[in-house]
């Protein structure tokens, strides 16, 4: 069977509208509007902090309970629209961990009273180290998302801890709200 120049033609543009559809549809459900979403927690949680103190950071269990909820949602309805391999159950064994080990770690060491804003850094640390590990095993966004921003914490609890919750606001949930704009419009 002998195509035509014009079959050909429109084979090849049918193949690219399907890859440019393709594309779409990945960029819309590969995670900006979880790191959109944690993004917001992070001024949410260092505004609180800065302009209520302690009884702000009360909420911050609430909040992220919250996030975590949404979060949940968000990837479900995700689910729906576009088919993916299920998540590697050991990445969620390792995340587990780490965030198993996070929390016990600290209780163990720390006896007395702990700062709130060395808890809330120790925290986004944790974190930050999940988004490492992410980035690792499935995307390279989050891998540096997750290593300028560990850098970006420290910095603000060791240079500027008389600012540190205008600092964790701007350089920690700006660079995730930031970052799931890269990736949902300017990701290949």
């Amino acid at each position: 069977m002998q195509l035509s120049s014009e079959d050909a033609a429109r084979a090849l543009a049918a193949i690219e509208t399907s890859r440019q559809a393709m594309r779409s549809a990945v960029r819309a459900n590969r995670g900006h509007l979880h790191l959109w979403l944690w993004g917001a927690i992070w001024i949410a949680m260092a505004l609180l902090a800065q302009v209520r103190g302690e009884p702000g950071m009360r909420l911050f269990p609430w909040i992220c309970l919250a996030g975590v909820l949404v979060s949940v949602a968000i990837g479900s309805l995700q689910a729906r629209r576009i088919r993916s391999a299920p998540v590697d159950r050991r990445f969620l064994g390792v995340l587990a961990a780490v965030v198993l080990f996070g929390a016990v770690v600290p209780a163990v060491l720390l006896h007395g009273p702990v700062d709130g804003k060395a808890l809330f850094a120790y925290c986004g640390l944790v974190c930050m180290l999940c988004y490492v590990i992410a980035g690792i095993w499935f995307d390279t966004h989050l891998l540096w998302l997750g290593t300028v921003m560990a850098v970006l914490i420290l910095v603000g609890l060791f240079v500027f801890p008389t600012i540190f919750w205008w600092w964790i606001a701007v350089f920690s949930g700006g660079p995730l709200i930031a970052t799931g704009f890269y990736i949902r419009y300017g990701a290949a």
